[in-house]
């Protein structure tokens, strides 16, 4: 048993942890660490995308390209295992495409989780006007979909629309 309470884990024997620790493994807790309390964030943005591509009922081969490129260059998302999340996301698709509306309200509350940090907001309105965009055809039930994303996390859609083709154009 160690002797020392407080601010820095110890050893049994006193040793500070970090000094037991190999460097990488300390990396790898803190990864750990980020992606669970990101987990939400992940959940969140997941359904942003299952709410989006299938604004307009269908699921276009360039939009789901564009879902997977965002996850890659995104920063936001650089904790998480792209396999969970594309695994989530199909979970979530396949849910609003069997039980509709009620898929919906689900996916509506974990966006809800969301407000308030407004970063995290714009970025999953960012990933979702990329998925608008991606076939470069910007169709009414999509545009409203972003619409009501944005006033569901208290953000003003046509500011986060006109930043993210900014953001697009470099």
């Amino acid at each position: 048993m160690t002797t020392t309470y407080g601010g820095r884990w110890r050893h049994g024997d006193g040793t500070p942890v970090e000094n037991v620790l190999e460097r990488p493994s300390l990396d790898k807790l803190g990864g750990e660490v980020t992606r669970y309390q990101d987990k939400e964030f992940l959940k969140a943005a997941m359904a942003v995308c299952a709410l989006t591509v299938l604004a307009d009922e269908k699921v276009k081969l360039q939009e789901r390209h564009d879902i997977d490129y965002a996850m890659k260059i995104e920063p936001s998302f650089a904790a998480f295992d792209l396999d969970k999340a594309n695994e989530i996301l199909d979970g979530y698709i396949s849910e609003l495409i069997r039980n509709g509306e009620a898929a919906k309200t689900v996916l509506y509350d974990k966006v809800r989780r969301m407000v308030g940090n407004h970063k995290k907001a714009r970025t999953l309105m960012r990933v979702s006007y990329l998925i608008i965009t991606a076939d470069c055809d910007v169709d009414d039930k999509e545009l409203a979909e972003f619409k009501r994303l944005c006033r569901m996390l208290e953000l003003e859609s046509e500011e986060v629309w006109q930043n993210a083709s900014i953001m697009r154009s470099f």
